[in-house]
């Protein structure tokens, strides 16, 4: 009787080890980190917005090495998330790149080009940037649309001679996307000051819109690429000058390189749909753009800025007046379904994004993070939104 009660205290003792080993190593064990503040894609109908990917193996959490290996696992990790929603590269109509180092735009191309197996290729935005998250050379987004597309050539571009790893316009219903461009004439750069240069730049988004029956009246988002800050004054005086109200939401970004050394480059989205400017009450109105512009089910809000103190007020600052916007606009953040982040210093990234993910606790938007030498002003970080009623 006594040896069974001495095993069992035996037992019972063991036990007891056993269990306080067991918390110890709970309470040293660290907590899995966050999920990052954005979703991998967000469908809309016939329409996928895709988040920026980086050349990140998803199998051994490695970056791939040179920019050959980079753009091919970018590529087949957009191509995996294209196919999980039942599409393929076929359906891509839009596509932004951002490299570190634009001397090497040749070699990404091919590449790129690599991964479509059609003649005309998804319009794209290249311009070179200053950093990427993880220490990636390149990042690329797209937007896929299921449906009839139609690739738009100017008038004076002969398709079967174009060679340019892009198409100048993708017309997808009542939408059209347009290729970045930059002040070319004859596929030079032309001879001029900015004011010559975007000119020159925004007559050759004309002849695309052109082409597809539209005009700068039916432009619903603008994005402005420029390589100086001493730019934006003169830029924004010859854009206001060509683009008419209700002006479409806009968004200047100081980037390192644009191809070609331009020292700007123009995208633009135009649509038939009938636009409606939105500007909450209580915010001041801008003579270059529209703060929000809601064209049918979506809205385009123009880039916001901040300066502030802390990465988290600037954070604040940002998305307290998107949500002012949306809110004027009859949309919620719960809309949003794709976000662009520029960062002045990527060393916020983590903080950028604690402060992010508490504005969109669930289903966040799809979205790419760019680090940028320089923000206008004196600005730290910049963000763009496109929301969406899913229901509609």
């Amino acid at each position: 009787m006594i040896k069974k009660k001495v095993m069992i205290l035996r037992s019972f003792t063991l036990f007891c080890i056993l269990l306080s080993m067991a918390c110890q190593q709970s309470t040293e064990v660290e907590s899995p980190p966050p999920s990052l503040p954005f979703s991998q894609s967000i469908e809309v109908g016939d329409l996928l917005y895709l988040s920026g990917q980086v050349g990140l193996n998803p199998t051994t959490k490695e970056l791939a090495s040179g920019i050959e290996a980079e753009t091919k696992v970018t590529m087949e990790n957009l191509g995996r998330e294209l196919k999980a929603k039942g599409y393929g590269f076929s359906d891509v109509v839009a596509t932004h790149v951002w490299m570190t180092d634009l001397s090497k735009i040749g070699v990404m191309s091919q590449v790129y080009r690599s991964f479509f197996k059609t003649k005309d290729l998804p319009t794209r935005t290249t311009v070179g940037i200053d950093k990427l998250a993880i220490g990636a050379s390149i990042e690329i987004a797209m937007v896929a649309m299921r449906g009839e597309k139609k690739a738009i050539y100017p008038l004076e571009i002969k398709r079967d001679e174009w060679k340019l790893p892009f198409t100048p316009g993708i017309l997808c219903g009542d939408y059209l996307f347009v290729s970045g461009q930059a002040g070319t004439s004859g596929g030079k750069l032309v001879e001029g000051d900015i004011k010559v240069q975007v000119s020159q730049t925004l007559t050759n988004i004309e002849s695309i819109l052109k082409a597809g029956n539209m005009d700068f009246s039916n432009v619903v988002s603008t994005e402005v690429f420029m390589s100086s800050g001493e730019f934006f004054g003169p830029m924004s005086e010859v854009y206001v000058s060509k683009v008419p109200d209700p002006k479409p939401a806009r968004v200047p970004i100081l980037v390192s390189n644009i191809p070609l050394n331009s020292p700007v480059e123009i995208t633009m989205i135009a649509s038939r749909k009938q636009k409606e400017p939105v500007l909450p009450e209580g915010m001041p109105p801008s003579g270059a753009y529209s703060r929000g512009l809601k064209v049918g089910n979506t809205i385009y809000i123009a880039g916001v800025f901040s300066g502030k103190e802390t990465v988290a007020d600037r954070v604040n600052d940002c998305l307290s007046r998107v949500k002012q916007i949306l809110e004027a606009g009859g949309f919620s953040l719960k809309n949003v379904v794709e976000a662009r982040v520029y960062l002045s210093d990527m060393a916020d990234y983590a903080e950028m994004n604690n402060a992010y993910r508490s504005y969109f606790p669930e289903s966040p938007p799809t979205r790419a993070t760019l680090g940028v030498a320089e923000l206008p002003g004196t600005n730290k970080i910049g963000m763009q939104f496109v929301a969406v009623k899913k229901g509609d």
